[in-house]
């Protein structure tokens, strides 16, 4: 009877506290750097958006040189699915002098780091 209960082959409750310990470890660790990447890919695709509809007014200009103002309205026709959005949420948005306000998206996106 005794051989019988020291054969019994398993994982001891501190084996086990063990591994939950360290599993909990490397979440710790990986949940900030997960979090960093995703912020840091987002600023990226703010500031290639921005790239996309400075290149997007150029072209609205050459082909509407009589145009006295340029709005996000008419530039739907130069993204794809008619719209472009940031990342982080905030609408883009062109000043009275045809330039996308660029720093508007910097504060923004600078809040969420």
């Amino acid at each position: 009877m005794l051989k019988f209960l020291k054969s019994k082959k398993g994982f001891t409750l501190v084996e086990l506290l063990v591994v939950v310990v360290i599993i909990g470890i490397l979440v710790a660790i990986a949940i900030p750097v997960y979090n960093d990447i995703t912020h840091s890919t987002k600023k990226r695709a703010c500031e290639a958006n921005i790239r996309m509809i400075k290149s997007a007014i150029q072209q609205y200009k050459v082909a509407n040189p009589n145009a006295n103002s340029v709005t996000m309205d008419n530039l739907k026709g130069y993204f794809e699915d008619n719209k472009i959005e940031c990342p982080f949420g905030v609408a883009y948005t062109i000043d009275e002098n045809g330039q996308v306000d660029e720093d508007a998206h910097k504060e923004d996106a600078h809040k969420h780091e």
